[in-house]
């Protein structure tokens, strides 16, 4: 009994704690969001909020908005992608990411607001960018150390890229609905040079 106590308590605090989060990112943007605001906020002192979190951060990654990010932005089956009937429409699950964000719009906005920590938007990079492609160096086993290279290169051109078009489409007011944005993201991956030397050839 005091053990589901203590379970619910913690459940409670990390509610108060989540909600907090998403008012200041509303009401105040990124540069609200500090720990000592936070415990402000839900009603918690440092002590609780370090005992469920290492960081800010931590609290990030642990939201349903941002665990719901890591599905949608699954790695890209480059493949399909390339084989995808139609070579002008938008590979679905690139729709299904961008639609996800406009859905969640008032939290990403946040986080990919230029004043964002460094930590962030490194974090973002990777997860939104770059490791969708990560699996590439993994398909072709056989690669000799040029071509190797060559990937690894590729994987941090297209990362980098996508994460600076997601970027734009924030800052920029998502001007471009979801499909729209997410077809001109297809059709730069799909056109992209270097992807002839990664995309396993059938």
């Amino acid at each position: 009994m005091i053990e589901r106590s203590t379970d619910m308590r913690a459940v409670r605090s990390r509610t108060q704690m989540e909600n907090a989060l998403l008012s200041i990112l509303e009401k105040e943007g990124i540069k609200g969001l500090k720990v000592k605001n936070l415990c402000e906020k839900a009603g918690i002192n440092r002590g609780t909020f370090y005992l469920h979190y290492r960081d800010i951060f931590h609290l990030i990654e642990g939201t349903s908005f941002f665990q719901g990010l890591l599905e949608v932005f699954a790695p890209i089956q480059m493949q399909e992608l390339m084989d995808y009937p139609d070579p002008q429409a938008a590979f679905p699950p690139i729709t299904k990411a961008f639609e996800y964000m406009q859905q969640h719009a008032s939290f990403f906005k946040a986080l990919f607001h230029p004043d964002a920590p460094a930590e962030i938007q490194e974090r973002l990079r990777y997860l939104t960018g770059t490791r969708l492609y990560d699996h590439l160096k993994h398909q072709q086993p056989e690669m000799d150390h040029e071509s190797r290279l060559f990937t690894e290169y590729a994987i941090a051109y297209l990362g980098n890229a996508q994460f600076g078009l997601i970027h734009h489409w924030f800052t920029s007011g998502r001007a471009m609905p979801p499909e729209d944005i997410a077809r001109m993201l297809t059709v730069y991956i799909r056109n992209t040079p270097c992807l002839d030397h990664t995309v396993p050839q059938k």
